[in-house]
C-alpha cells in the first residue's frame, strides 16, 4: 500500500509538472510578446501556488528611479575648487509609487581613488586626492530599484519575451572638478629707474609700466595704490596718467581656484607735479607745448623776476625737471623763507633734465615752493619734485 501510494503520487506530481509546462508553453506561444505595463512596479513573475513554479510572464517596471546629488563645494566658473575634501549627498526618487527598497552605486574617475561602480551609501566623502586640472575628478552616483534589480519579468522556463529595461537610473547623477589647494605667488617689478634714488624713482612717462607675474598660469590679480583698490592686469600693467606724488603699489595673484596669494612687497615710485602758468602770481610765463616735455607742456619766460608759487608741502628733496640749452638763463627755488637756491639752465641742449636742488639729506622743512627767474635770459621750466625723505628698504 505504501509503495502504491507513492507510485500514485509521483505519477500525479509528473502529471501536474506537464500540465503547467504546456500551460507555459501555450502561454507563451499563444500570446503576444509581453512589454512594460502601464503602472507597473513589481516584477515579480505569477506562480502556481501549489508547486511554486512560474505560470507566465510577469510585467517589466520601466519607470527607474531617478538620482538627486548635492555637494559640499560648487566648482567656480573655471571648474575648480579649493578645497581637498569632496563630500556628496545623494538621494533617490521615482515617479510610479514604486515602494522600493531603493540602494545607490557609485563611481570615481580620476587620481588614486579611482573606482568603477560599487555600491554606496550617502554620505560619500572623497578626499587626500592631489591637485588636478579642470576636469580631473568626476564622481557619478546612480540609484537602483534593488528589488527589481534581483528579479527578471521573463517566464524562465520559456524563451525570453520581455525587454527587462535596466532597473538603474540611466542618467547617473555626476559632478566634475578640477582642484588647486595651493596659494600662488606674486611678483610685482617696475621698469624705471633712478639713479639717485633707486627705490623710490622719480617717473616722468605718461604711463608708469609695472610687471605682473604669478607662479600659477592663468592667475588674476588685484591691485592696490596708496592702499586704494585699482583695477590692473597682467603680465604687463601700465598706470596710466598717474596722479602726482608718491605712490605705493601694492599687488596679489587669485588663481583659478580662487586661491589668494600673500601682498606683495610695495612698489613705489613718485610723479612730479607739473608745472602750469595758473600757479604764477604774476605775469610773466607763458604756457608752451612739445612732445618731449613732461605731460606734453611746459612753461616759459623772458623777463626777470617771472615768479611761480607752488602751495605749501613738506619737502626733504627737491628736484626741477627742465629742459637745458645755450643761452638759457637762471633761476632761483626756496622753500617758505629758507636760503635761495640757484640752478643755471645754460648748457648743452636737453629735453628733460633732473636737477636735484635739495637731496634729501639735507633735513625737512615746511613751506611754499618759490620759483623765480633771474635775469632777461629765457628760461623754461617743466615740473617740480617735493617730497618727504622717506627711506625704503632697498630692493
Amino acid at each position: 500500500m505504501t509503495t502504491t501510494t507513492t507510485r500514485t503520487g509521483v505519477r500525479r506530481s509528473a502529471g501536474a509538472v506537464a500540465l503547467v509546462l504546456a500551460a507555459s508553453a501555450l502561454l507563451a506561444t499563444g500570446a503576444a510578446p509581453a512589454g512594460a505595463t502601464p503602472g507597473c512596479t513589481d516584477e515579480t513573475q505569477p506562480t502556481d501556488p501549489i508547486l511554486g513554479l512560474p505560470t507566465g510572464d510577469g510585467c517589466d517596471d520601466d519607470t527607474p528611479p531617478e538620482t538627486g546629488l548635492t555637494a559640499s563645494a560648487t566648482p567656480n566658473a573655471a571648474g575648480y575648487v579649493a578645497t581637498p575634501t569632496m563630500t556628496f549627498a545623494f538621494t533617490a526618487s521615482v515617479a510610479d509609487g514604486d515602494p522600493g527598497p531603493f540602494g545607490f552605486e557609485c563611481r570615481l574617475a580620476g587620481g588614486p581613488q579611482a573606482h568603477d561602480w560599487q555600491a554606496c551609501t550617502s554620505p560619500v566623502t572623497v578626499t587626500g586626492q592631489p591637485d588636478a586640472a579642470a576636469g580631473g575628478y568626476t564622481f557619478a552616483v546612480r540609484a537602483v530599484d534593488l528589488g527589481d534589480r534581483a528579479r527578471t519579468p521573463d517566464n524562465v522556463l520559456v524563451p525570453p519575451t520581455v525587454t527587462d529595461i535596466p532597473d538603474e537610473d540611466p542618467t547617473p547623477a555626476t559632478v566634475t572638478w578640477g582642484q588647486d589647494t595651493k596659494a600662488p605667488f606674486v611678483f610685482v617689478t617696475r621698469s624705471g629707474y633712478d639713479e639717485d634714488t633707486p627705490t623710490q624713482p622719480v617717473m616722468t612717462s605718461a604711463t608708469v609700466p609695472l610687471r605682473l607675474n604669478s607662479s600659477e598660469p592663468g592667475a588674476t590679480f588685484e591691485c592696490t595704490d596708496n592702499g586704494r583698490p585699482t583695477s590692473c592686469t597682467g603680465p604687463r600693467w601700465e598706470v596710466a596718467n598717474p596722479k602726482p606724488g608718491r605712490h605705493v603699489v601694492t599687488a596679489r595673484a587669485i588663481d583659478r581656484a580662487g586661491n589668494a596669494s600673500a601682498w606683495s612687497k610695495p612698489v613705489e615710485f613718485f610723479v612730479p607735479r607739473n608745472l602750469t602758468r595758473r600757479l604764477s602770481p604774476n605775469r610773466g610765463w607763458a604756457k608752451i607745448r612739445k612732445a618731449g616735455y613732461f605731460r606734453g607742456d611746459a612753461i616759459r619766460a623772458e623777463k626777470r623776476g617771472a615768479r611761480i608759487v607752488l602751495p605749501r608741502t613738506a619737502v626733504g628733496e627737491l628736484r626741477l625737471i627742465a629742459p637745458t640749452g645755450p643761452g638759457f638763463g637762471k633761476v632761483r627755488l626756496r622753500v617758505g623763507r629758507r636760503d635761495w637756491h640757484v640752478v643755471d639752465l645754460s648748457g648743452r641742449r636737453t629735453p628733460l633734465t633732473q636737477v636735484t636742488v635739495i637731496d634729501r639729506y639735507s633735513g625737512m622743512r615746511t613751506g611754499r615752493i618759490t620759483l623765480e627767474s633771474l635775469s632777461n635770459k629765457p628760461v623754461v621750466v617743466d615740473a617740480v619734485v617735493a617730497r618727504p625723505n622717506r627711506f625704503p628698504p632697498a630692493d
